[in-house]
């Protein structure tokens, strides 16, 4: 049990670092979307890519039969009270320790969709939010001031006894934090327009998704748990429909506004970037983090997500030829010990809670 318990973490880990690659190639394809191709309309984008998640319902509409998981409950419930009624009272407290649990871990449809109505604005905010950054600033501001997730996540995660904090996790944020705050001066140091008003709307709307991202996290992993109790394309798919029929009024709104007015993409080939980010970036991708999240732990994922930062920078040196600044470099290898330091206190932590679960089943 110990072993399929590691086994399941690392697994979480590598999806979590798959997950990274998408998020970083994405946040480029993003900044060339609002930037190279003058295309800013974070809001639509943004909302073609929440679209997307309501695929996950044809396959279900599809091949999945009225109720999949309810007839498995019912049977479970008509042979305990069957056998109650003509069987001994032994045999009754046979039955009873192996069937309440299956029918309590997993979400009913219903409560899965609630749910989903749940979670759909915090998504859509965390993503508007970060989208909307990468349109006044750049992919590693933007990507550094997500990273302030990581704080959000323990603060919320802790109010909520989702994470248990411990003097490492601790450390690990703080280390993880010195690298952002590094990274961050190196990166204002070395944009002209670091005082520009848009600059700092930018990153404001970088601090707000990070605060969104903390909180929708901690919501799954409190609300779920482990991936089993939950149908995650039917939970998916419905985010993605209540937000297509939650938020479209807010496009005129926008318009008149002048926040940001509509207007379909001009060519074949941005339809298609929006398109292929919509699909990668999003579709598949979250349902990696989701996967990743239910594997690990909301502190661990969200600590993940620094990862994007010393990745962007390699990707910046060598397809654009930036050269870092001493602190910049400082920051994003103090990030990746952060992550690495929060991985093994957790790891240590699983083995920990695994061996006195095991002790705990022995002795009954």
């Amino acid at each position: 049990m110990i072993e399929q318990s590691r086994r399941r973490y690392i697994c979480g880990i590598l999806i979590l670092l798959v997950v990274v690659l998408i998020w970083v190639s994405s946040s480029f394809t993003m900044n060339s979307i609002f930037g190279d191709q003058k295309y800013n309309k974070p809001f639509l984008v943004t909302y073609i890519n929440t679209t997307t998640f309501s695929f996950y319902l044809i396959p279900l509409l599809i091949f999945r039969k009225k109720k999949q998981y309810q007839p498995e409950e019912i049977d479970l419930e008509d042979s305990a009270r069957l056998l109650g009624d003509h069987e001994s009272e032994d045999n009754q407290e046979f039955i009873k320790p192996q069937n309440p649990p299956q029918i309590q871990l997993k979400l009913s449809d219903k409560e899965t969709i609630k749910l989903s109505l749940m979670f759909c604005l915090l998504w859509f905010g965390a993503n508007y939010t970060n989208n909307a950054s990468l349109a006044y600033t750049s992919v590693g501001s933007s990507t550094i001031l997500s990273s302030m997730s990581g704080l959000f996540t323990l603060v919320i995660g802790a109010i909520f006894k989702v994470e248990k904090v411990t003097w490492i996790k601790v450390a690990a944020i703080c280390i993880s934090f010195s690298g952002v705050v590094l990274v961050s001066y190196s990166d204002q140091l070395a944009e002209e327009h670091a005082e520009h008003p848009s600059a700092l709307i930018g990153d404001l709307l970088s601090l707000m998704g990070a605060f969104f991202y903390g909180a929708y996290t901690t919501l799954l992993k409190l609300k779920i748990g482990d991936e089993s109790r939950i149908n995650i394309p039917l939970f998916f798919g419905c985010v993605g429909l209540f937000n297509f029929a939650l938020l479209w009024p807010l496009f005129p709104i926008f318009h008149w506004l002048k926040i940001e007015t509509f207007q379909l993409p001009m060519s074949g080939s941005l339809w298609a970037m929006i398109g292929i980010n919509a699909f990668v970036g999003t579709f598949l991708s979250d349902y990696l983090w989701i996967l990743a999240m239910f594997m690990t732990s909301p502190l661990v994922v969200t600590i993940g997500v620094s990862l994007t930062i010393p990745l962007a920078l390699m990707v910046e040196i060598i397809f654009k030829h930036h050269t870092p600044a001493i602190q910049y470099a400082i920051g994003a290898i103090l990030v990746i010990v952060g992550f690495f330091i929060v991985n093994l206190a957790t790891l240590s932590l699983v083995k920990k809670e695994d061996k006195e679960s095991a002790v705990t089943n022995e002795i009954q």
